[in-house]
């Protein structure tokens, strides 16, 4: 557990890093997330369409999509990123209140 928290916080201090230090890096990153959460939306809802038009038992049937290849490299990149944004939006509004003075 500890490890994947290493990880986690690793990655946004990647996110952050890149953002902040190259303009062009941070659209691109931009861009793999709205892919990467549009894939892992679409791809939650067709488990769930498909659970209800089977007419199978929700808890089991529509947790095959944890074993997805697509919804776990999605969402393994959404967790860095959103936290790496979270992070950037405290820094700039620590840096605008520090321009305010």
């Amino acid at each position: 557990m500890l490890l994947l928290g290493a990880g986690l916080a690793a990655g946004a201090a990647v996110v952050v890093w890149f953002s902040r230090r190259y303009r062009s890096a941070g659209r691109f990153l931009d861009g793999i997330a709205a892919a990467a959460a549009f894939l892992f939306f679409v791809l939650s809802a067709a488990a769930v369409r498909d659970t209800i038009v089977h007419g199978t038992v929700f808890m089991t049937e529509v947790h095959r999509i944890f074993l997805h290849p697509v919804f776990l490299a999605s969402g393994a990149y959404l967790g860095p990123y959103v936290l790496g944004q979270m992070v950037l939006r405290v820094f700039s509004s620590i840096e605008s209140e520090s321009h305010s003075r």
